[in-house]
């Protein structure tokens, strides 16, 4: 067992991950030399469990994590390596994955990936082959043959929308069926979410180990964060005006800043949390010191929640509020009003009802129908008339493994920028994608699945992991003849 599982088995607050961010360049550069320093410095603290490398973080192009994570463990480090869908087809997924297990770097934090930005010759293309949960899966499937992974996943609990909010929380469910071992959240500032999360863990069959990412802010971050620069990430304007107050200081307000990280560490702790993830460090010096402060604010860490505390203006919440209020009970919250579902929505429930469902009659004849076309070689007509009907209601991608009843009928290559089949990526705010003039395909599904009272289980299921072998054919054909994934995994339950 290495010593990040380990430390995660007992959960007892003290695990502590530390991230280093690679950059633009070789290994053997300048700053290459400065990461692999500070590297050597954070290992050699006996309080750092292991040391995370992101995977091209923000969409930027990096050094791969594979790289500096062989380095780190070369120098006797632990690391926890992030691998992100959005730049691997799943072949390629496998062979980083082979690779990982050979290297034994077994740590991983299965990530969808925030959207690219611009690199050589423009903007890259997004892959997003699979998602995050179709990546646990994949990595809990490599350990039957191969070394173990301990899995690490994301869950952002700080979003202020319920519709926005209630999926993270049903995805994480999935996660953790699909085989993540760990939580790790969002940064966030609103310490109820916090302890809500916490709440609703407590109460799941498979609850994970839960850790709170930490960024140590200054000026400059805590404004980007303000204007909604880092996919999920929101830092309201009473927090930003605290910041720039203190970086008005002589040392531009390292110092507080410091010590709010401090704070930070020692609630998380203090409410249950496995531990921290510590992000935004310049140096091993700055970890120590906020490690330092944590142990004395753990004493009293209720104490200081008001110093930390800084939430929406009206934020949906899963609980009602605990004996303090940056804190909450075991009390879940009233259920609010549904909205009015769209009359193509309902149009479609019924036509799948009755034509799609396995027990009805229209499924029968149609699998007639498909059977009786397949074998006279006339397939083609109806695959056009199919996508006649299907690329203007839905803009279908013709993938051939149709995900329409999935996401309350809309398409996840067509409608999601990160085709995202199993629940809503994090980087969404009120109910928008990170990616401009998109709306998050999950808060739409939650909004349309909630008069039906099937909001709640939407997600209780298998990961669906399209099969591009039957990209450019009739998905009806597909479904019918028993094809699709629907098939995979009634078959799956049986086995």
């Amino acid at each position: 067992m290495s010593r990040f599982a380990d430390s995660l088995a007992q959960n007892d607050g003290s695990t502590t991950l530390v991230e280093l961010v690679p950059w633009a360049g070789p290994l053997q550069d300048d700053a290459g030399e400065r990461h692999r320093e500070t590297a050597r410095e954070l290992i050699a603290d006996e309080r750092n469990t292991a040391l995370t490398v992101t995977d091209n973080a923000g969409g930027f192009v990096r050094l791969g994590p594979l790289t500096l994570g062989q380095a780190i463990q070369g120098m006797g480090g632990e690391c926890v390596v992030h691998l992100a869908c959005r730049d691997r087809s799943r072949a390629a997924l496998q062979s980083t994955v082979y690779g990982l297990a050979s290297e034994g770097l077994t740590n991983t934090l299965a990530l969808s990936g925030d959207y690219p930005k611009e690199g050589f010759g423009g903007r890259s293309r997004a892959v997003f082959d699979i998602d995050s949960v179709g990546l646990i899966s994949m990595l809990r499937d490599a350990g039957t043959t191969g070394p173990s992974f301990t899995i690490g996943c994301a869950i952002n609990p700080f979003k202020a929308v319920e519709a926005d909010l209630v999926p993270q929380y049903l995805k994480l469910g999935l996660k953790a069926r699909a085989g993540a071992d760990v939580a790790i959240t969002q940064v966030g500032y609103d310490t109820r979410s916090w302890s809500e999360l916490l709440q609703w863990n407590r109460e799941q069959l498979r609850p994970l180990p839960l850790m709170a990412s930490i960024y140590i802010l200054s000026k400059g971050v805590a404004k980007v964060f303000h204007r909604d620069g880092v996919p999920g990430i929101r830092l309201n304007d009473e927090q930003l005006a605290w910041a720039e107050k203190m970086a008005a200081a002589d040392d531009k307000g390292r110092a507080a800043f410091l010590e709010f990280a401090a704070k930070q560490v020692a609630v998380v702790r203090g409410m249950g949390y496995g531990g921290a993830y510590i992000a935004g460090q310049r140096n091993a010096g700055e970890i120590d010191k906020v490690l330092s402060m944590a142990n004395e604010f753990q004493q009293d860490w209720q104490a200081v929640l008001q110093d930390i505390h800084y939430p929406e203006a009206a934020p949906y919440r899963m609980y009602e509020e605990g004996d303090l209020p940056q804190l909450a009970s075991a009390v879940p919250t009233p259920p609010t009003k549904t909205k009015r579902v769209p009359l193509k929505y309902r149009f479609n429930r019924v036509v799948h009802d009755l034509a799609f469902e396995p027990e009805s009659r229209g499924f029968s004849i149609g699998a007639k129908v498909y059977g009786g076309l397949e074998k006279t070689r006339l397939m083609w007509p109806a695959h056009v008339l199919e996508q006649a009907v299907k690329i203007p209601m839905f803009d279908c991608q013709d993938c051939g493994d149709c995900s329409l009843p999935d996401i309350a009928y809309q398409c996840p290559e067509g409608a999601c920028a990160k085709n995202q089949r199993n629940g809503p990526c994090g980087g969404s705010i009120d109910g928008e994608c990170e990616v401009p003039g998109k709306r998050c395909v999950w808060t739409n599904a939650y909004d349309r699945l909630r008069p039906y009272d099937e909001h709640l289980t939407m997600l209780d299921r298998a990961p669906v992991i399209g099969d591009n072998a039957l990209r450019g054919t009739s998905a009806w054909a597909n479904t019918f003849l028993g094809r699709d994934h629907y098939a995979r995994e009634d078959q799956g339950e049986e086995a």
